[in-house]
């Protein structure tokens, strides 16, 4: 009888550790679980940010094209030529 209830200790005592070594792992799993959807979270914040800062260089590349298409339309072709003889400096007639 001694001899069965020792082993039914053992045996408590190897299945207790067991199950504290899958709890344990089990929440380091979760844990890291949840350093991951906070990463996530974290870089579609910054993609939010980048394709805002996109949105405006666009915007502004788009204005400074409409300004150099209005400076270069005041400018006509027989008035501005470069002048190959000065090295590249620009001759006005």
């Amino acid at each position: 009888m001694k001899r069965k209830v020792r082993t039914y200790r053992i045996t408590s005592i190897i299945l207790m550790i067991l199950c504290t070594a899958l709890l344990v792992k089990s929440n380091s799993h979760n844990s890291e679980k949840a350093n991951i959807v906070d990463k996530y979270f974290d870089l579609q914040e910054e993609y939010d940010k980048i394709f805002q800062n996109v949105q405006e260089l666009e915007e502004y590349s788009e204005r400074l094209e409409n300004q150099v298409d209005l400076l270069t339309s005041f400018i006509a072709d027989s008035e501005y030529e470069i002048d190959t003889m000065t090295s590249g400096k620009e001759v006005v007639r």
